[in-house]
């Protein structure tokens, strides 16, 4: 599929919410921690895809949040995912990339609720090839190219 051909069209479930006015077609530099460990599309689905088209325990249908695809723009928000000592055994991979504007609307979590991570929401359009965009990479990888010092 050509992605200049994508349709600008979200899924059906997106009635269910109104998206924050910070969505936006822009690119953003993030990570993401892939829970296949592949850069592959089910690594990259929105949270109520990934939950078997359910919205997870907690949350309601009206959150913005429960159909973003979820990722970070700083590496110490997904370290929990992708370090040797993460509850994820084996820890999962961690992708670089960034948000595309053929694939979706995203902002900052921070530019439309209150938070201190560095939390992006995608909201991606039907067809959307957003792992196109991703490279994998390493936590200690990323530390050294950012001389983000060593805590561990």
């Amino acid at each position: 599929m050509n992605t200049d051909k994508i349709r600008k069209v979200f899924p059906a479930y997106f009635s269910n919410f109104k998206l924050p006015e910070a969505a936006v077609e822009q690119e953003i530099s993030v990570y993401r921690a892939c829970p296949t460990r592949k850069i592959e599309k089910a690594s990259f689905l929105n949270t109520y895809e990934e939950n078997g088209f359910h919205v997870p325990v907690g949350l309601t249908a009206d959150n913005p949040q429960v159909y973003c695809l979820s990722t970070a723009f700083r590496l110490k928000d997904v370290k929990r995912f992708v370090t040797i000592n993460s509850a994820y055994q084996p820890p999962l991979l961690l992708a670089k990339g960034h948000t595309t504007k053929v694939d979706g609307l995203s902002c900052k979590t921070s530019d439309w609720k209150p938070t201190k991570n560095s939390h992006v929401d995608w909201w991606l359009y039907t067809d959307a090839m957003p792992w196109l965009a991703f490279e994998e990479t390493t936590y200690e990888l990323e530390n050294e190219q950012n001389n983000i010092p060593k805590t561990d």
